[in-house]
């Protein structure tokens, strides 16, 4: 409270100092022009008495010309100026007079000075213009000071306002968009959880029809992991989306290892001319594997193609990892950056959450991955650092 009713006091004094900086300098200004008329006038009536005298006595010489302009400023000009001959008179103090004019007759001159006293009693000393000048620019600086204080404090409200409305809509937006993704969520896990309970419910009802039946019970057997399988796949891909991926324990593990692993669960060859080894967490690399072979393998794919190349910045602190396959490939319309949003396929099944999840356990490596086409099949790009890759050539 004391610092608001300070402030139109600290405006007010800034205000009176402007106006007087104002109306000194407005005062200097009408000295030196005052100061030149003066200078003006004196040097004017010099020069005035001199013609005059040469006009009444029309042969004079030069000595008597100056000798009457001396004794014209003693007699006349004495409490204004003072005239020295610099031949055989002292110059003056120069704390008492300022130099005016030097008069010049035939081959001799004299040289005039101005009383710096009469200077100061001629000189304006805040008159009545200079001190309209001050008040009027006190007056102007105050009220342009309020009028701006004021603006801009009521900018700044409304910047405040503004801000707390984005912040109330951005709110809004984030929990409509969060509403929305629950619900894109629950559609795809009705979705693609239908057909594996639907495939598993009839052969559940066959079942007791045909249990003699070794060869229908091979196939159930089969039909029942893989549909049971996708719907653990499926959910684990959803709590996966659901929560921020932080890595636990890391290890060095196999790659080649690990890609054949997953590789014959999905009936895929696998072709690699050194073993790779990765240092990262177990879970999450067998989560990102799966989700890139499952969908090599839903695209029709029956081989993997796996290269290793170091040296990928200036630094060779970097190396990448491609994935490749002789799959149908991406769709010819298919954005390859939007493929890493959540929920978002060119395929008739498929949550698309595999690509999104392979990205986040990618960055969560400090790795960085990317998807190339080919011209036969796909391409998938993983850059980690260095430090995580260890190869060693087969034998």
């Amino acid at each position: 409270m004391l610092k608001q009713s300070l402030r139109p006091t600290l405006y007010l004094l800034v205000s009176i100092l402007i106006g007087i900086t104002v109306t000194l300098v407005m005062d200097s200004f009408a000295n030196i022009a005052v100061e030149k008329k003066i200078r003006r006038e004196l040097k004017q009536e010099i020069e005035a008495a001199a013609t005059s005298f040469k006009e009444a006595y029309k042969t004079t010489t030069p000595n008597e010309v100056l000798f009457f302009l001396r004794k014209f400023s003693s007699s006349s000009l004495s409490d204004k100026i003072v005239a020295v001959n610099p031949n055989d008179e002292k110059k003056t103090d120069s704390r008492n007079f300022s130099y005016l004019f030097t008069y010049t007759e035939g081959n001799s001159h004299i040289d005039y000075y101005i009383l710096n006293s009469f200077l100061q009693r001629e000189l304006a000393i805040l008159e009545t213009p200079e001190l309209m000048y001050g008040l009027f620019t006190t007056i102007f600086v105050f009220t342009f000071i309020v009028v701006y204080k004021e603006k801009k404090k009521q900018a700044l409200a409304m910047q405040q306002q503004f801000e707390m409305k984005q912040a109330e809509f951005r709110k809004v937006l984030e929990e409509h968009e969060a509403l929305a993704l629950i619900g894109r969520m629950v559609a795809t896990l009705a979705h693609e959880m239908k057909t594996p309970i639907a495939t598993i419910s009839n052969l559940v009802q066959i079942l007791p029809t045909r249990i003699r039946d070794e060869k229908f019970t091979d196939r159930f057997m089969t039909l029942t992991k893989d549909e049971l399988g996708r719907a653990q796949q499926l959910i684990n891909n959803l709590l996966a989306y659901g929560k921020e991926i932080e890595i636990g324990q890391e290890e060095w593990i196999s790659l080649t290892t690990f890609i054949a692993e997953i590789a014959s669960k999905y009936t895929l060859q696998l072709n690699t001319p050194v073993s790779v080894e990765v240092y990262g967490d177990r879970f999450y690399l067998e989560l990102l594997l799966d989700n890139l072979l499952r969908n090599s393998r839903q695209a029709g794919a029956d081989k993997i193609q796996l290269k290793v190349l170091t040296g990928q910045a200036e630094d060779n602190s970097s190396a990448k990892i491609l994935l490749e396959d002789n799959g149908a490939g991406f769709a010819a319309g298919a954005d390859l950056d939007t493929l890493f949003d959540p929920f978002i396929t060119y395929r008739s099944r498929g949550a698309g959450l595999g690509l999104y999840l392979a990205n986040k356990i990618v960055t969560a490596h400090n790795g960085k991955i990317a998807l190339y086409r080919m011209e036969h099949g796909a391409g998938v790009s993983i850059l980690f650092p260095q430090k995580r890759i260890m190869m060693h050539e087969q034998a």
